[in-house]
């Protein structure tokens, strides 16, 4: 994250405090958990959040635990979605090879990750049936999520603020309505299969993780490539 303008800064704080604020709920909140469904929902969106895809043309990056987050909103207590979503979203961060994290980059994506989790679940709770709720809650999670990354790298790196969001919806979209497809798929089969959905689900996600690299890797190259009329341009040019 490169230097922070005043509006940058005042929204980084912002989002800083609502996500201590959000956090300081889990204790408060925490049901009677399963453990077992816990356990695996939490180690596995761990393992997720190492499975990470560079947004072309945008500083930022995805990861594909997003449907083990919507899984835990719909199927745990808020305590427990809201440390599998704190906790994915600091493994993510703190696990870049890439590049030097910041601390207060790690505090704001966090706390970000934490606000759509808590705008999803409040949406869930009002929603007349799981498969709406899952995708109301998708659309909730992706609109908080989205926004204000959007809003700090126009303040950061300049840059017109719809533009932007709109290029980052572009982007991520497709995924988050695959992610909502996944955990609905998900939620069907708990009672069956209790807490190894999660597992079962995993190799999916490592398969839309390979599949979204190869697919940005491919409009990288193709942005780079010069086209065919200024390549002729250019050779008629001596």
């Amino acid at each position: 994250m490169t230097q922070l303008s005043t509006k940058s800064k005042i929204l980084v704080g912002f989002v800083v405090v609502c996500g201590v604020g959000i956090l300081l709920q889990v204790p408060l909140t925490w049901g009677h958990p399963a453990y077992g469904r816990f356990t695996a929902t939490f180690l596995v969106a761990l393992f997720a959040a190492r499975l990470r895809v560079s947004l072309p043309r945008l500083t930022g990056s995805m990861s594909v635990n997003l449907p083990f987050i919507l899984l835990a909103l719909s199927e745990l207590s808020l305590g427990e979605a809201l440390l599998i979503t704190g906790t994915s979203t600091l493994v993510q961060c703190l696990w870049d090879a890439s590049s030097e994290q910041r601390l207060i980059k790690v505090m704001f994506n966090v706390g970000v990750t934490v606000m759509a989790a808590e705008a999803a679940w409040l949406t869930l709770q009002t929603a007349p049936n799981s498969g709406i709720g899952l995708a109301l809650g998708a659309a909730a999670y992706l609109l908080v999520n989205t926004i204000p990354v959007a809003a700090v790298i126009a303040f950061t790196e300049g840059g017109h603020l719809l533009k932007i969001w709109k290029r980052i919806l572009q982007l991520t979209f497709p995924y988050f309505v695959l992610a909502a497809g996944v955990a609905g798929l998900a939620k069907l089969t708990t009672h069956a299969f209790s807490w190894y959905v999660p597992l079962l689900i995993l190799p999916l996600m490592f398969l839309v993780q390979r599949s979204f690299t190869l697919y940005f890797q491919s409009l990288r190259e193709d942005a780079s490539r010069p086209s065919a009329y200024a390549m002729a341009a250019s050779a008629g040019r001596h």
